[in-house]
């Protein structure tokens, strides 16, 4: 077996100039699109980008000629938008002076077939460099999957990595790049906005406001555990409202019509309405409008991992359904407290209820402050080989 050539890393003047990020975009999540936002804002203040590109369609929450991407390739996986999708990001890849990936769980599955390979093999024939920033690298869907991607990620030049895991993976690995440990890109959000950090909601005094994410959809659980987890979410926030002075804001950070969680969020606002004022904001909003609503909550009951991020860069006490393990690996990077913490699949609804009605009177906030957790997310930037001196 041949060994794998080392990554293509040209000289810091020219790399960054027009990078093209891709990820886990056009899939109308908030999370993903908080990624293109401080991605946006970080390569042209750390690296000096000039044209940063999205391989995105239009969002709200940026210019029109950042994101390069028709929205027609997202209308299905049929034949002829499958190879439009495709020709489109060739023509972005052409265009670029490195690739970029941009936040998220985007290393756990690869076909024989994936995107992964062509960008890899473009970067080999162009000498144009990889970088990955603020990225888990696993638990792979399968040993196929853990192949080809550490295959990929042995020829991507930097990697900033959202938690230790991932860092761990790359090291038994013998990844043979720059490895930094970092954070999650959102830890840059308020600042990407051109805010400071807000201060740490007081307790309420008058009536509350309860902000709440749900999954619409979970792809690893028994149909029996998303049904009982659902039910006791829903109907335990029903009991707040119903027993103490709380108004409910309902986010849902996917709009996506097969992935999203939109009927959840119906059923969560109808379960709560003629009990307290409700309020609805989504995906199609933009970050901006859902990163004002979190700040107007007083309590947070999230299931949506961004969710908690933006309830917890807001200094919002907040409680986080795992659902899956990046969700753990948060609460335990910023040290959340553990009556704040709940079980992947609450036992039933008077378990949130209470738990609920402990984040209103609380005094316990997550160890890790802030300021800290911000300045991981900078590494990505900052500690990247053609960042700014």
């Amino acid at each position: 077996m041949r060994p794998e050539p080392a990554p293509t890393r040209p000289a810091p003047a020219a790399v960054a100039r027009r990078p093209l990020v891709v990820g886990y975009y056009g899939m109308e999540n908030v999370g993903d699109n908080a990624f293109c936002v401080v991605m946006d804002w970080a390569t042209r203040v750390y690296w000096g980008a000039e044209e940063p590109v999205f391989a995105a369609p239009p969002m709200v929450d940026l210019p029109p000629e950042r994101t390069g991407m028709d929205p027609r390739w997202y209308r299905s996986r049929g034949t002829a938008d499958r190879a439009g999708w495709v020709l489109n990001k060739a023509a972005l890849l052409r265009r670029s002076t490195m690739l970029v990936f941009g936040g998220g769980s985007v290393f756990r599955e690869m076909g024989p077939l994936s995107e992964k390979k062509v960008f890899s093999l473009f970067s080999g024939v162009s000498g144009h460099p990889m970088a990955a920033v603020g990225v888990s690298v696993g638990p792979f869907v399968s040993a196929a999957s853990e192949r080809r991607l550490l295959r990929v990620l042995r020829r991507v030049a930097f990697i900033g990595v959202r938690d230790i895991a991932s860092a761990e993976v790359l090291e038994r690995a013998g990844y043979p790049g720059v490895l930094v440990p970092a954070g999650d890109l959102a830890g840059l959000l308020p600042e990407a906005l051109g805010e400071p950090v807000p201060p740490r909601r007081p307790r309420p005094t008058g009536r509350a406001r309860l902000g709440v994410t749900l999954l619409g959809v979970d792809y690893e659980a028994a149909d029996a555990d998303v049904r009982r987890r659902e039910d006791a979410l829903v109907e335990g926030v029903r009991a707040l409202v119903r027993a103490e002075p709380v108004d409910v804001t309902v986010f849902v950070f996917n709009t996506h019509p097969l992935h999203g969680d939109e009927r959840v969020g119906e059923r969560l606002r109808a379960a709560v309405a003629g009990h307290c004022d409700v309020r609805v904001v989504t995906a199609r909003d933009g970050v901006r409008a859902c990163w004002d609503e979190m700040k107007r909550c007083d309590l947070g009951l999230h299931m949506r991992l961004h969710g908690a991020v933006f309830a917890y860069l807001a200094g919002v006490p907040f409680t986080l359904v795992p659902y899956q393990r990046k969700c753990d690996d948060f609460l335990d990077e910023i040290g959340q407290p553990a009556a704040l913490r709940t079980p992947a699949v609450p036992g039933d609804a008077a378990a949130v209820t209470r738990t609920l009605t402990g984040l209103l009177t609380t005094e316990e906030v997550p160890e890790l402050p802030r300021a800290i957790y911000a300045e991981r997310a900078r590494r990505n930037f900052s500690a990247a080989p053609w960042a700014r001196g």
